[in-house]
Formats: C-alpha cells, structure tokens, sequence
C-alpha cells in the first residue's frame, strides 16, 4: 500500500526528529529580539507589531540557516523573497507568523506565496509530485511578551488540510472561579477547655 506523502502521519513522520531544532530555532530568534530591543533609544511601544514580525523573522531565518545547513537530507534553499527547507525532498518548510488562535498566516500575499500556499511550488527533482508544502509559524500571548505557541500547519489555498502538528503546544488556560461560587471556610480551631482553664489559671492573681 503505498504511503500518502502529503498525510500528515507521513509529514510527522519526517518533521519529528527535527521538531526540537526547529524550537530552538524559534526561541534563539526570540530572545535575539528581546536583546536587540533593549539596544533602542525610546520606548519599546515605538516598535510596531509590523517592524517586531520583520525582524523576528530575519532572526529565524538566520538560526534556521545555522541549525539546518549541514543536517542530514535536509536542503536548505534562500531564494523567491523567504528562505525553504526542503526535507528528504518531500516536505518544503516555511516560517510566519500566525496571526490569530485559529493559526492562520499574515495576509502579505505575493506569486510565490501563493504557489506555495496552494501546494505547487516546490518539486522534487525529476518528479511531476509536488512536495508537500508546509508552515513552521509562531504565536505570541496576547501581551506579546512571550511565545505563547509553536506548529507546524499544512495549507491548499489557505484551507487547513489536516491538524496541526504542536511544536510548542498551546499553554492550558489556568483554572477560573466561577462568578459566586463559595470560598472554601476556614477550618474550626479547636481548644482545649482544660487548657483554657489552666491559661486563666495561670493568668489568674
């Protein structure tokens, strides 16, 4: 039975040795950029989200670079405006970042994108089979203090093709009180009546 290459079992399945690269490519850039902005004269809320995103990106792209370009089956190409991984000539990785929760992509859309947003740009050599072509992106909380979450998703003109595969899952919500519900009561402390007697005793003229 022949395997689907582009199922998301066999993108795992070639992604899942390189996932902890691929987070460490991520949290170098970040705090690459949490230096870098402590360097600038004026306020950090000068800094638009636009700028932070140009900026982080080049960082990932230059850790990627470092941390990928002598892996094993692993190609990796710069070139059409934002840099490729190409592994084992079957999966073509990109980075961006999400936008929303609902892990959709920056809307910066241009030829090239698009050919890669819709699973036609990158091919093997000699084959008429494109890769399967996903996005390594990353999401800020919501102070954009921190990486709240790191995947992998894989996209047909903007279209989720299958789940997505966590790098840095999604941090658990910390449990809420509900609106008038009851706090705990204090426990009773419980005295000795015989020691009291004694304390008055003792207190006693």
């Amino acid at each position: 039975m022949a395997i689907d290459e582009s199922s998301r079992e066999a993108v795992l399945a070639r992604l899942e040795p390189h996932l902890p690269a691929l987070d460490g490519c991520f949290r170098r850039a970040w705090e690459r950029w949490l230096k870098w902005l402590k360097t600038l004269e004026g306020s950090p809320g000068d800094v638009t989200a636009r700028s932070r995103a140009s900026v982080l990106y080049d960082f990932i792209v230059a850790e990627a670079v470092k941390a990928f370009l002598k892996a094993e089956g692993i190609r990796v190409r710069k070139e059409r405006g934002f840099l490729v991984l190409r592994f084992h000539d079957r999966v073509a990785l990109r980075f961006k970042k999400f936008r929303s929760k609902t892990l959709r992509v920056s809307a910066n859309k241009t030829k090239q994108s698009e050919l890669f947003s819709g699973q036609m740009l990158e091919y093997p050599s000699g084959s008429l089979a494109p890769m399967t072509h996903v996005v390594a992106g990353y999401l800020l909380d919501g102070l954009a203090l921190d990486i709240a979450r790191l995947a992998v998703i894989c996209t047909c003109d903007d279209k989720p093709l299958w789940a997505p595969i966590e790098i840095l899952p999604a941090k658990a919500a910390a449990p809420k009180t509900l609106p008038g519900a009851a706090e705990a009561a204090p426990k009773p402390v419980v005295r000795s009546t015989r020691k009291r007697r004694q304390e008055d005793e003792i207190g006693s003229p």
